[in-house]
């Protein structure tokens, strides 16, 4: 916004006033121009800021997702290694004769030459044993 200026006022026209004039104008230039790049450098400093800070909230939440993953992952290796401790058992046991025969003898009734096999209600074996065969078909699907 311009100064009125006085019309009763005349101005002179000399080199000095010339000078100072021109002086003037230049350093109304300068800090215009001065304004300007200190505008511009405020505007790409806050995108800077933004596109960081942008980058740091996507980071963070790809972080979280992995953490989440990571706590899944965690229960499925628990499971997983419950799992095969229970087979390694059943591998060891299945090793031994023994073991074997009394299983062949209370799941499936086989028995010995001359042996005779009575089924009664407390004969919990053969229950135990579909028990853990039911636990590692569930453990299986899971």
């Amino acid at each position: 916004m311009k100064k009125k200026e006085p019309t009763n006022i005349a101005r002179l026209k000399n080199d000095y006033t010339q000078a100072k004039t021109l002086q003037a104008h230049r350093e109304r230039k300068q800090k215009r121009s001065m304004r300007r790049r200190l505008a511009v450098i405020l505007f790409v400093g806050c995108l800077v800021i933004i596109g960081l800070t942008t980058k740091i909230w996507t980071s963070a939440q790809a972080i979280s997702e992995m953490e989440t993953e990571k706590a899944e992952a965690e229960v499925v290796l628990k499971k997983t290694e419950t799992q095969q401790d229970y087979l390694n058992t059943q591998i060891k046991r299945l090793e031994d004769e023994n073991y074997v025969a009394k299983l062949a003898r209370s799941q499936y009734y086989l028995s010995k030459d001359n042996e005779i096999i009575f089924s009664l209600p407390e004969d919990n074996a053969a229950k135990v044993i579909e028990e853990t065969n039911e636990k590692a078909e569930t453990t299986e699907k899971d």
